[in-house]
């Protein structure tokens, strides 16, 4: 399955300023269904070149890049995505479709031939990149997710806190990843929109401190995991 455009905003908040935005959001927004008591865990495993290219064209600022990740959520073994996430300056779009977990497990291990067996397009094109660009399971990234959705623009928030990275094969321990990534008291908030945002949303976004940032969970675990400064 994929989605349409998206532009996407990101900023660094701090953990009381996530709290009075979150009490400020709830009049106008409702929480996304998935969210078990307000929050989801998210677990991710990215892919990169040996070169670390993803890597270093987002930290060298190119403003069209593409990513390979597989994701699943509180734990739950059962329901796992294989997700592209293409980047071209504030907009993303994503493509994704599930695997099971055998197929995941093999992936994290960097081997990709299970993928031949299936028909899905997404599937056959991670596999030739992973071939043509000898692709390789890169970070393990997980962290807490507090998500919130306005569904008349079709506009989704998220802060994002606890952020932690770890080698490939953390991606299914049950364990957080050993190496926390933002300093503490510190949160990500990230804003989805198709082409606009709501007065209402905007104003109350704008009534709190926080700092547009251009950087990806992705690359700030991968340098953590790697000491990169």
């Amino acid at each position: 399955m994929q989605n349409g455009c998206r532009m996407e905003k990101k900023y660094l908040v701090s953990l009381e300023a996530a709290t009075e935005l979150k009490n400020r959001l709830r009049p106008f927004l409702q929480l996304d269904r998935q969210a078990r008591d307000g929050a989801y865990l998210v677990q991710s495993l990215y892919f990169d070149t040996l070169d670390r290219d993803a890597f270093w064209e987002k930290t060298d600022g190119w403003g069209e890049r593409c990513k390979f990740r597989l994701r699943f959520y509180n734990g739950d073994h059962a329901f796992i995505r294989l997700e592209r996430k293409e980047k071209l300056g504030d907009m993303t779009r994503k493509t994704q479709t599930t695997v099971d977990e055998l197929t995941a497990r093999a992936l994290q291990m960097g081997e990709y031939e299970p993928l031949m067996a299936l028909e899905d397009p997404l599937c056959r094109a991670f596999y030739a990149q992973a071939r043509a660009e000898k692709l390789m399971p890169a970070v393990t990234v997980a962290y807490r997710r507090e998500p919130f959705v306005y569904q008349l623009d079709n506009v989704r928030i998220t802060i994002d806190s606890q952020v932690r990275a770890g080698n490939p094969l953390t991606f299914f321990s049950p364990l957080p990843p050993p190496f926390p990534v933002l300093e503490n008291g510190v949160a990500i908030l990230e804003v989805k929109t198709d082409d606009r945002l709501s007065v209402v949303i905007g104003r109350v976004l704008e009534s709190v401190p926080r700092q547009l940032q251009s950087f990806s969970k992705f690359a700030l675990s991968f340098a953590r995991l790697h000491g990169i400064e």
